[in-house]
């Protein structure tokens, strides 16, 4: 959880568009870096994030990647979970991804209930986990707008996020939308609409 950007593993997950998926080849010098474009930016709705930042491969275009994020902790304030939603541009759907502890069952689906009192629950299968990356990783690639809308007008309504850990017991966190609509439109208007 200490890497600020996770659409970049949404993405490889997911199969990135090939100049975002290769890794950038030998070539001349990449240009100074452009002084006004910061490299990462970070803006709080509510609970919820957007952060964005610039890549420069070397000889290939400047690309802007953002993400909205909810980084959970603990009550000691140590990271817990995240949820991670983006889109690698804005004719693609977004995605959902979520990162739970290592030593976690992942034979089944991590869930998120976008009201803990219903039984509607988003599925995300586990698709990695990674020491180096700090965690194991479900996702959700395609998210339909019928489900961004009822997550948007739960408002300051709380969710859920459950999976299981090691041992096969239920881990239940409860997270608020405050801020989710706010950083979704911040979110759209970062990607282009």
């Amino acid at each position: 959880m200490r890497n600020p950007l996770w659409l970049a593993l949404i993405l490889s997950l997911a199969g990135a568009p090939a100049a975002l998926a290769q890794p950038a080849r030998p070539q001349a010098p990449a240009p100074a870096p452009v002084a006004d474009v910061p490299d990462r930016t970070q803006a709080n709705f509510g609970d919820w994030l957007v952060r964005c930042e610039t890549q420069r491969p070397a000889g290939q275009p400047v690309v802007r990647v953002c993400e909205l994020a909810l980084p959970m902790n603990d009550q000691r304030g140590q990271p817990i979970a995240q949820i991670v939603l983006g889109r690698a541009s804005r004719n693609d759907p977004y995605r959902m991804l979520v990162q739970v502890p290592l030593e976690m069952r992942v034979d089944q689906p991590a869930r998120i209930l976008v009201d803990p009192a219903g039984t509607e629950a988003i599925s995300l299968p586990f698709r990695l986990c990674s020491v180096s990356r700090g965690g194991c990783f479900g996702e959700l690639e395609n998210i339909p707008v019928a489900l961004l809308n009822r997550m948007r007008a739960r408002g300051e309504n709380q969710g859920r996020l459950d999976f299981r850990d090691g041992a096969g017991r239920e881990v239940q966190i409860l997270f608020t939308f405050r801020g989710f609509s706010q950083a979704l439109d911040a979110l759209a208007r970062e990607t282009g609409g």
